[in-house]
């Protein structure tokens, strides 16, 4: 009987010590990524060919296997209107979209056209070129000597829209695509003739 109670309290402890060690090794895993979705391809190093930092997009781009590429690369002519889109795993992460118009457009106008009516909020940068709501961003920039996209009407604005489906909480979103916009906007509008 002295061997139960002696190997009974011998597995108790090992038991009791066993129980941080798997606690530290679960954080372990769980820090590193491991058991949890992962990102198992490779960012873009452009968005629609213009040059971005990938630490800026990154956010925006959710785990999964594979990335797809559809629409325009920006640096191929100078078309009135552009459009392209990022797919993960088939569904859309990032959507970007730039259009060159006869309207004195602002982002703040271009943003609460859609936002208003869906009853999300609005927000808008300081200097009145970057606005948006939810997971979209909207920036303009003044344009001449180009044709806009109305009957070849001269252009006014350039107006570039970045939507992203991959978001997390709203203050994040908006602080990430402000930083998008602002990365993106003057290489989009050279790229387009503005």
């Amino acid at each position: 009987m002295a061997d139960l109670d002696k190997t009974a309290s011998t597995t108790t402890r090992c038991q009791r010590a066993a129980a941080p060690v798997a606690a530290v090794s679960s954080l372990i895993l769980l820090a590193s990524g491991c058991g949890g979705p992962q990102v198992n391809y490779a960012l873009p190093k452009d968005l629609c060919g213009i040059p971005v930092h990938q630490d800026l997009i990154r956010p925006f781009f959710p785990p999964g296997d594979r990335i797809e590429f559809d629409g325009d690369s920006f640096l191929e002519g100078k078309k009135a209107e552009s459009f392209c889109q990022y797919y993960v795993d088939g569904n859309t992460a990032l959507a970007v979209d730039a259009t060159r118009s006869s309207q004195k457009d602002t982002a703040l106008q271009l943003a609460a056209r859609v936002a208003k009516p869906a009853h999300l909020k609005v927000w808008k940068r300081a200097d009145g070129h970057i606005a948006g709501y939810g997971g979209t961003v909207y920036g303009t920039s003044s344009c001449s000597e180009s044709p806009s996209d109305s009957d070849g009407q001269p252009a006014r604005t350039f107006t570039l829209r970045v939507s992203a489906n991959h978001v997390g909480s709203t203050q994040s979103a908006r602080l990430g695509l402000e930083k998008v916009m602002s990365a993106l906007l003057p290489g989009a509008a050279h790229a387009r003739g503005c």
